[in-house]
């Protein structure tokens, strides 16, 4: 690692001094050397130049103009290549940016992890049932197997819904679609907040776009969806940190009875 690379790691430590430094006397010298390397001229930079420094690439250091000036003044640098000031300071900001993005990914990770620990998976299993039992009735109506229930925070199913777009003559009339559509009828209310939707199948962009409008809690889905998916496939549409709302998801639940619906669903056709 060259000394530019050791300085923009490590200025993710905000609040950096001379003393935090000086328990690492290498730190200390990679700051002041590459200080003195954005100076016109090394061996006596200015405390106008320790300013700017430390309102850019330097920000993350709780110094001084005069401390940095005179910690620099104290040592001679083997460095004498001008670093660019502007250049170094992106560098630093996209360190950093990646940093907070890192540590931002991990947190989610790990409050998914607490609120997974927290998930009665036998609850999820009985409620995927009902929505495989929907995908049922789709089939018997010569549609494609799919099919979803909406759970309240009581754990009562206020929503049920399977696949019509060819019965209806409806491209809207997806399964989650349906069962959003009931629920609402029954809260009277366009938010869904506090409750889960179950569906066989990973949701394509239109079922995703209504289930995040719609302020579920949860979804949980039994089969992925290569093609169409967009919670872990296509895309992963709920993981997007610019969205206002992020609805917690959870796959897999009964995948390979939700595939093999669907399976049977096409062997069959292409049979006939």
């Amino acid at each position: 690692m060259d000394i530019v690379d050791k300085f923009v790691n490590l200025s993710i430590r905000v609040g950096s001094t001379i003393e935090a430094l000086s328990k690492v006397p290498e730190n200390l010298s990679c700051v002041l050397m590459i200080f003195q390397a954005t100076s016109k001229n090394p061996l006596s930079p200015t405390v106008f130049e320790a300013q700017i420094f430390l309102q850019t690439a330097g920000s993350w250091l709780s110094l001084t103009p005069d401390e940095l000036v005179q910690a620099a003044n104290l040592v001679r640098p083997p460095l004498f290549a001008h670093i660019n000031l502007n250049h170094l300071f992106e560098r630093v900001e996209k360190r950093r940016k990646d940093e907070r993005e890192k540590r931002r990914l991990f947190a989610l990770q790990k409050e998914k992890e607490n609120e997974e620990k927290k998930i009665n998976k036998d609850d999820d299993i009985k409620y995927m049932k009902e929505a495989m039992d929907c995908a049922r009735a789709a089939e018997e109506s010569g549609e494609v197997p799919v099919g979803a229930v909406v759970v309240d925070e009581k754990g009562v199913i206020i929503g049920r819904g399977f696949n019509k777009v060819i019965g209806d003559a409806d491209p809207t009339a997806h399964a989650e679609i349906m069962a959003i559509r009931q629920a609402a009828k029954v809260k009277k209310n366009y938010r869904l907040e506090n409750c889960t939707l179950y569906v066989t199948l990973e949701p394509c962009p239109m079922c995703a776009g209504a289930i995040m409008n719609s302020r579920f809690s949860r979804l949980v889905y039994g089969a992925s969806d290569e093609k169409a998916g967009v919670v872990d496939n296509v895309c992963k549409l709920f993981s997007y940190p610019t969205l206002n709302h992020h609805t917690k998801t959870t796959s897999g639940i009964c995948s390979q009875d939700c595939l093999k619906l669907l399976r049977d669903f096409f062997e069959k056709k292409r049979k006939k």
